[in-house]
């Protein structure tokens, strides 16, 4: 895979979860994460989300960086439940499982 397709919306999100974390600004950045799985998860916007598989592996990376594991790994499952080939939530799967088992 050379690239991903993303809706801007989630990507958005996403970006605003990033961008608060590294500035410190714990209350954006779950406030940010909030809206994320509000937006990917409300279903008034699902029909003008075409990648929902790849916004659902940005809220599992969220969760990653939260340390929820088991969110991750739920989310990440979500994701190959709509699209098992070509998806990166496939290494993410192994990543997550590495960190829990050491």
């Amino acid at each position: 895979m050379d690239s991903a397709e993303v809706d801007a919306g989630p990507f958005l999100y996403y970006l605003q979860y990033l961008t608060y974390r590294t500035l410190g600004e714990r209350d954006k950045q779950l406030h940010a994460l909030r809206v994320l799985k509000s937006y990917i998860f409300d279903i008034r916007n699902h029909t003008n989300l075409y990648h929902t598989e790849t916004a659902v592996n940005l809220l599992g990376h969220c969760c990653e960086k939260e340390e929820d594991y088991e969110g991750a790994l739920h989310y990440y499952e979500l994701s190959l439940r709509r699209r098992d080939a070509n998806n990166a939530a496939n290494w993410h799967v192994r990543h997550v499982l590495r960190l829990i088992n050491g």
